[in-house]
């Protein structure tokens, strides 16, 4: 296995690797391009929330890729599952489920293996009840800042079958999981950020930069 390290490690050197794996991805979904764009800007935000102290044990660089490629899973999932227009059957839900360890299996042999595990528990949740049972502590804090990260991604997202959440309602449904889904420190220090700085975080997807486009016209 590569290797994934300080020394290894080079943004610019590997850049067509990331590339590769995002188009791959959104090749897969149209419906919802930008959207792993979209994470890894709300998790800078989020990082940037944090106390000094969580900042100083996370690695920002390694955190950011590992949230670009949290979905990197997705290329496994067929795409009549991926692209269903309204709720998946039990069954499809479980394929569904597969995709954060796809994710960590595709990475595992390349230079970017040591993010595996956040991207594997980034659906976990707080109480237990995610996908593979970690709770609390036992999720790795990068991983908790990618759930809340994607969770907010999600909520303020068009999709093709309903509209985004505003951000009042995203806010609301964001403390209401905390401490159940999500982790209450980091949804804490996330939200009290400014109402602007949360508003602009916009998903640049092109159904997103469609439907804003639509209402500023007021044609939507």
């Amino acid at each position: 296995m590569l290797s994934f390290c300080d020394n290894c490690f080079n943004l610019n050197k590997d850049n067509n690797w990331i590339q590769y794996f995002m188009d791959v991805i959104e090749s897969k979904d149209p419906y919802t391009q930008g959207h792993s764009h979209h994470v890894r800007a709300v998790t800078e935000v989020i990082y940037g929330s944090l106390p000094k102290h969580h900042q100083h044990n996370i690695d920002k660089t390694k955190l950011l890729l590992a949230a670009l490629l949290h979905d990197i899973g997705k290329i496994k999932t067929p795409d009549h599952i991926l692209n269903k227009d309204s709720s998946l059957s039990d069954d499809e839900w479980e394929i569904m489920k597969r995709h954060p360890k796809d994710g960590a299996e595709i990475i595992q042999n390349t230079v970017f293996g040591g993010l595996g595990d956040w991207i594997l528990y980034h659906h976990e949740r707080i109480d237990g009840k995610g996908y593979y049972g970690l709770k609390a502590d036992a999720i790795p804090i990068e991983s908790k800042i990618i759930a809340a990260a994607d969770t907010f991604s999600a909520l303020r997202t068009y999709r093709i079958y309903r509209p985004a959440k505003s951000l009042e309602e995203t806010v609301k449904i964001l403390h209401e999981n905390s401490g159940s889904q999500l982790d209450e420190e980091i949804v804490r220090c996330f939200l009290a950020l400014d109402k602007n700085t949360l508003e602009n975080l916009h998903c640049n997807c092109r159904i997103c930069r469609e439907r804003r486009s639509a209402l500023e016209k007021g044609t939507a």
